[in-house]
């Protein structure tokens, strides 16, 4: 018989991250009713971090660079996963020391520059990995209400690039006034099922036609509505959580959205409405 494959996940932070990666493959295995197997690596880096190791690293391959880095905690090859992901959050915030000597467009070409390249390194799951990224931070994901949709509109949150307030405070400023979501919706699978909604919602105005038309989550298109739209002419980044947008990449929108909203979405009859916070 041979080997079960694995998926492999490479998160940022050790204890946001690994819980959303369980919470995620948790509904994976319980709303779909099949096994999921599955390995979380920890990597308590941020992107820039990372990209640096694997320039001085020659781009090995991913496994067998969080295997060195694991001091041999990580004992696996390339041959032991079927498919790499990694979530990371755009992480500008550590720029923002830096703004006081460099001039604004010469920060802002940094990130994109850095941010371009490592999104054409990790570009596939069955090679070096596919990168997903959460705009501003993974706590995008628990900066969400169910009044965020609604019948007449949905709301769309921005938040600043550089800001004096953390988005960590901020999410916990959030949570402090309207309560968990967690708690508010018992139903763990309709936890994540809203956020795949709301997703939905947020790649469509942004116009990422390889999701509006095939159903695919492109990073590097998100990434570069996200910068053109956003980040150069309003300093803010429209949040956006990664691991919702991992579930639609995996199973495809269809598995998610029904026919009739997404023609609902295509003929642009859904109203949109941005709130600019922070």
């Amino acid at each position: 018989m041979s080997k079960t494959k694995k998926i492999l996940f490479i998160t940022e932070g050790k204890k946001p991250d690994a819980k959303l990666v369980k919470s995620v493959c948790n509904f994976q295995s319980g709303f779909f009713s099949h096994k999921f197997d599955y390995e979380i690596v920890i990597f308590s880096t941020n992107i820039y971090a990372l990209y640096k190791k694997l320039k001085e690293n020659q781009y090995e391959q991913t496994v067998e660079l969080a295997c060195e880095i694991s001091d041999g905690e990580f004992e696996y090859t390339s041959e032991d996963f079927s498919l790499i992901y990694l979530f990371f959050d755009l992480d500008a915030q550590h720029y923002k020391e830096d703004k006081k000597d460099k001039d604004v467009e010469k920060i802002y070409n940094e990130i994109y520059n850095k941010i371009e390249e490592m999104l054409n390194l990790f570009d596939n799951a069955t090679e070096n990995g596919k990168l997903f990224l959460s705009y501003p931070m993974v706590e995008a994901s628990n900066y969400f209400h169910e009044r965020f949709i609604n019948d007449d509109s949905i709301n769309l949150i921005t938040y600043p690039v550089f800001s004096e307030l953390h988005f960590k405070d901020a999410c916990k400023i959030f949570i402090k006034e309207n309560g968990p979501f967690q708690i508010r919706m018992k139903d763990k699978n309709q936890i994540w099922l809203s956020l795949i909604l709301y997703t939905t919602y947020i790649l469509f105005h942004l116009k990422i036609n390889s999701f509006i038309q095939e159903g695919l989550i492109d990073s590097k298109d998100i990434f570069l509505k996200q910068y053109n739209d956003f980040i150069l002419p309003l300093e803010r980044v429209l949040l956006l959580s990664a691991f919702p947008q991992y579930l639609l990449d995996f199973y495809g929108v269809k598995r998610f959205i029904d026919n009739e909203l997404l023609q609902i979405l295509l003929n642009n009859e859904v109203a949109m409405e941005i709130t600019h916070i922070g």
